[in-house]
């Protein structure tokens, strides 16, 4: 058993699933980075080159913002990840 992920429908694309998922790793970085390791491309999504998070992506751990510094907060297999992306528009 892993830790449990949210994924918001942009996402559907890459990690063919139903917006749930779950994955391994003692940070957020750790995770995506095993989530990647399943569906190649779902990093690339989130992580631009420097590696930085992008700025549209969010991500919360139970049900808490986990800004700052998203992509290096641990996490525990207790843990539950939301990654969502912002919508823009006037």
């Amino acid at each position: 058993m892993g830790i449990k992920i949210n994924l918001a429908p942009y996402f559907s694309k890459i990690a063919d699933n139903n917006g749930f998922l779950e994955a391994n790793g003692n940070t957020v970085k750790e995770v995506i980075e095993d989530i990647d390791n399943r569906f190649p491309g779902f990093q690339k999504e989130c992580i631009d080159d420097l590696g930085r998070l992008y700025g549209f992506i969010e991500i919360y751990i139970n049900q808490e913002p986990a800004f700052p510094d998203e992509l290096n907060r641990k996490v525990t297999i207790n843990d539950e990840i939301t990654i969502l992306t912002l919508v823009g528009g006037g």
